[in-house]
């Protein structure tokens, strides 16, 4: 990555609010958004045709980012990934 490119990116630190995307393996209802304090919901289908719920937060810091991953893991849900989509700059 060019130096340019390094300073042009937000840094991430434990208390900054960012954006999160994460996805977690199976299907949740659109009524679980509220429990899991999360911005939108959406179920789209793996590589291989299964459901694969989609999370999108506002803007948290990291202790509530764990916060979700947490309700998701009492779930009994599989988290597949985690992304940071949009930090403050």
């Amino acid at each position: 990555m060019s130096e340019k490119n390094t300073r042009s990116r937000a840094r991430l630190n434990m208390y900054r609010p960012a954006v999160f995307c994460l996805r977690v393996q199976g299907e949740l209802g659109a009524n679980w958004a509220e429990y899991l304090s999360v911005r939108s919901m959406s179920v789209e289908l793996d590589q291989d045709g299964c459901p694969v719920t989609v999370l999108t937060t506002d803007a948290v810091d990291q202790c509530a980012l764990i916060g979700i991953i947490n309700h998701v893991n009492m779930l009994g849900m599989p988290l597949v990934s985690v992304e940071c989509v949009l930090a403050e700059r």
